[in-house]
Formats: C-alpha cells, sequence, structure tokens
C-alpha cells in the first residue's frame, strides 16, 4: 500500500489496508467465489482496467486474495483464508447501510436499492446469506442449490452460518429456483410464504427448504411493527 495514515491505532493500521476505495467491493464480489479479472471489471462498472489491477496486486500483496499465476490459463483470483476472515465485518457493514438508509427521511439511492426487484442475481444471492443471521440454527447442517433467474448458487449452511457460491457442482439436499422479483419482495415481507412457493420450483430434503424458506420469507421474525423486517437484528422498515 502507498498510502497509511502513519496513526498507532489499530484500526487505523487495518484502514491502511481495506481503506482504499473498491477494496471492499472486491472482496465482496470474491466471497461469492473465484473471478477472472474481466469477470471482476464487469460487476465494478466504473472501475478501469489499471485501477482493478493495483488493486488486485495490493490485496494479494497484503496476503487477502491469491493471485494467479503468471501464464495460467483460464485462473481465477480467489480469497485467502486471512480475506475470508472479513466476512462477517462486511455482513455487518451491509446491515448497519441497511438500518441507517432506512432511517434517513429522505430519499436516497440506497432506499431504491432495497425496495428494487431488478437487483443482479450476485447480490441477491449476498442478501439470502445475509438475512440467514435471523434463522439462526445452529443444530442444522446442509448444502443446497438455488438458481436465480437462471444463475446457480451453492448455499452451505454449516453450524448456524450461511455462505453463497456461484455455482452448482457440489451436491445438494435441496434445490430450489426463483427469480430476483420474487425473492426481494419476500425479504421484504410483501410475500407471504405460501404466495412466495407458489412462485418458486422447490425439490429435495424438507428440513433445508424449510430453512432456506426461511432466511428468504422471515418466518421466524419477530417484526418490530407491522412494516419492518430486521437483518441479523438490525432494524430496517420495508
Amino acid at each position: 500500500m502507498t498510502r497509511t495514515y502513519n496513526q498507532d491505532c489499530i484500526l487505523a493500521h487495518a484502514l491502511d489496508i481495506l481503506g482504499e476505495r473498491w477494496t471492499f467491493l472486491i472482496l465482496r464480489d470474491l466471497f461469492l467465489g473465484p473471478q477472472r479479472f474481466g469477470d471482476l471489471q464487469a460487476g465494478l462498472p466504473g472501475i478501469g482496467a489499471n485501477l482493478l489491477s493495483k488493486r488486485l496486486k495490493e490485496l494479494d500483496g497484503a496476503g487477502l486474495i491469491i493471485a494467479p499465476k503468471s501464464g495460467e490459463t483460464g485462473s481465477r483470483y480467489r480469497l485467502s483464508p486471512i480475506g475470508e476472515r472479513l466476512r462477517p465485518a462486511i455482513r455487518e457493514m451491509m446491515c448497519w447501510s441497511i438500518n441507517y438508509f432506512m432511517e434517513r427521511p429522505e430519499a436516497s439511492p440506497a432506499r431504491d436499492c432495497i425496495y428494487s426487484n431488478d437487483l443482479q442475481p450476485d447480490s441477491v444471492a449476498l442478501a439470502i446469506e445475509l438475512f440467514a443471521g435471523d434463522a439462526h440454527d445452529p443444530d442444522l447442517n446442509y448444502v443446497a442449490h438455488i438458481m436465480i433467474d437462471d444463475f446457480p448458487y451453492t448455499l452451505y449452511y454449516m453450524n448456524g452460518e450461511m455462505t453463497a457460491h456461484r455455482g452448482a457442482d457440489t451436491p445438494a439436499v435441496a434445490k430450489l429456483s426463483s427469480d430476483v422479483a420474487t425473492i426481494m419482495q419476500a425479504l421484504r415481507k410483501e410475500l407471504p410464504l405460501e404466495e412466495a412457493k407458489k412462485r418458486m420450483t422447490l425439490s429435495g430434503d424438507q428440513k433445508a427448504l424449510d430453512h432456506v424458506l426461511s432466511c428468504i420469507v422471515h418466518i421466524k421474525h419477530a417484526a418490530m411493527h407491522d412494516d419492518a423486517y430486521q437483518p441479523n437484528k438490525v432494524k430496517a422498515a420495508s
């Protein structure tokens, strides 16, 4: 990293690594699985190739990602184990963002995003992972496939934690197919469970399916008021 806060503070030292623009968004995209350079650039509109290359080199140098070796064909950038450990912190930032923008009185692009039915499937897969914190079940373990607008993802639920990854190559005990609009409406509590299920295709282990549905439709949520929902117990109006 070329810039530093030059402060004797552990937060400042972390921000020396993480505080540059685009860094968290690159990490966010890699949470869903390895990506080629072109895929990362396509998923980050507005970042130039030179800046993306610089950020990736910095993150590789810091040990947060693993870059492809020179000359490898078809290889991808991936998170390192220490980079993966940032997942809970970024989840909390996303929860804070929902809380913050939904409590603000003025309209904003962030509020529009929350109410949008036209998000990218990657964003929706991450939202399901985020809201899984409200359906915590430490005794349940499963692997499920979910198809969102014809884009496949795998949901790993292990020891009370969900992680979502692109693709569906791992064997799964349950499968669910839906679309962005249905899932977003369900996440915002605009669809009751039975109506949401009519707009989905479900198969496989019933216990796993019930849990995935509880992450999407908020079966177990205790609303703070009639038009509220709580990702990880963070207040957010729907």
